[in-house]
């Protein structure tokens, strides 16, 4: 029997409170690491609704072995969404606690995580600006990781040592690995680039951080630094 529940998300649920912040959205709904990008209001965590129907993470059911199918409706007279999943619906009526952002419908992160996943535990993790259950992943930053990087890395194509930095990765053949870490008001970020590893008598280790900071609507490299600890391999 479906099982059908109209979700006041303020009421029944408690939102994932990470602090007094204004609304950030990203621009993009997905990064690379297969999440959704959601975006903070007033301290709480929300998810696009449509997003979640194609997220596998979220559609996997683990005791079925299989991806559920995931159905979005949307009804313009009540502005009300509704997720169908494994027989159950989650209805969100645009208002308090559901917010319609550029056409998309926008629900508190924990209240769709209980609804679904009871027994999930949910998690907020401050550097990464991310939500997470066993089932539901959602970032919470401007920019996608992939926006990020680009950003940084256009800042920096001019500097020597990050010209040098990938002319030595090309020579001596190492992968290079990033990552992007947030400031708490989302208004700085650092890029991290860096190389690792054995080759011949010697053991690599460099990279090269830079730190890029929200100016009106433009993003600007406030500082950069180049590390290198590399050092003779003994085996």
């Amino acid at each position: 029997m479906k099982k059908t529940v109209l979700v006041c998300v303020s009421v029944m649920s408690g939102a994932l409170m990470i602090g007094p912040m204004s609304s950030y959205g990203a621009n993009d709904d997905y990064d690379a690491y297969g999440g959704v990008n959601g975006l903070l209001s007033e301290g709480r965590l929300y998810a696009p609704l449509r997003s979640m129907a194609t997220n596998n993470l979220f559609r996997y059911d683990e005791q079925l072995d299989k991806y559920l199918e995931v159905k979005i409706n949307w009804n313009q007279k009540t502005k009300t969404a509704s997720l169908t999943k494994g027989g159950k619906t989650f209805n969100a009526t645009v208002g308090n606690g559901v917010l319609l952002r550029n056409g998309a419908v926008y629900v508190q992160f924990r209240a769709l995580s209980n609804f679904f996943y009871p027994n999930d535990y949910i998690k907020w993790d401050t550097s990464t600006l991310t939500g997470n259950s066993e089932h539901i992943t959602v970032y919470a930053r401007p920019l996608t990781d992939n926006q990020a990087l680009t950003l940084a890395t256009n800042a920096m194509s001019n500097k020597k040592h990050w010209i040098q930095f990938h002319k030595n990765n090309v020579e001596i053949g190492l992968p290079e690995s990033e990552y992007i870490q947030w400031n708490k008001s989302l208004t700085k970020f650092k890029a991290v680039f860096n190389s690792n590893g054995i080759v011949g008598d010697y053991d690599y280790s460099y990279g090269i951080g830079a730190e890029m900071t929200k100016k009106v609507n433009d993003w600007t490299i406030t500082s950069f630094n180049y590390f290198d600890s590399t050092r003779i391999y003994y085996p």
